[in-house]
């Protein structure tokens, strides 16, 4: 673990100091606000009732529930699973937030999804990777119990603009609290 800690180091420190700010990220306390659970279950979208029980957590949930979640944009090498250095820096926000004391004993699924490039097989294993990547990087670097983290790839199926399933804003790690489930 120390070897990864090093290389994680040196490649911040060869990172000049503009290209670390250039990109948006969210901080760590606009995540806390996007995940801390605002109410006592999850919100509806439909008419049909959803059990609080009886939703499998280790798979895809009812895209008819909205649960506390937040989208990250965690920059891979292409066609990859491997973090880019600005990916790397995203996620240490969402450390600093998954091990505040407001979520830390909550679980969390870590959700991959792509664009629309390449066949939708291809995407869904890019995808399941890619969130195992990162639940990999969060429990390595920032010890975040792995108990906490589910990983779980969507592919192209949950675009965040079905319009054009090219838009960039498709490829992103979404975060999605579970505890109102419980």
């Amino acid at each position: 673990m120390r070897s990864k800690i090093l290389v994680f180091v040196f490649a911040l420190l060869l990172l000049p100091p503009q290209q670390a700010s250039a990109q948006s990220f969210f901080d760590s306390q606009s995540i806390i606000g996007q995940l801390v659970p605002q109410n006592t279950g999850p919100t509806v979208r439909s008419m049909s009732s959803v059990a609080k029980r009886g939703i499998n957590i280790q798979g895809p949930l009812p895209p008819t529930v909205d649960l506390p979640s937040v989208s990250l944009t965690v920059n891979f090498d292409l066609g990859s699973a491997n973090l880019t250095t600005d990916g790397m820096i995203a996620l240490r926000s969402l450390a600093k937030a998954l091990l505040d004391p407001r979520l830390a004993r909550m679980t969390f699924q870590v959700v991959g999804h792509t664009d629309g490039r390449g066949d939708v097989a291809y995407n869904q294993t890019l995808s399941e990777r890619r969130a195992q990547t990162v639940v990999e990087h969060l429990t390595s670097f920032y010890e975040v119990p792995a108990s906490q983290l589910i990983p779980l790839g969507y592919g192209i199926s949950r675009p965040m603009d079905p319009t054009n399933i090219m838009n960039p804003l498709n490829r992103r790690v979404e975060i999605i609290n579970l505890e109102p489930l419980s």
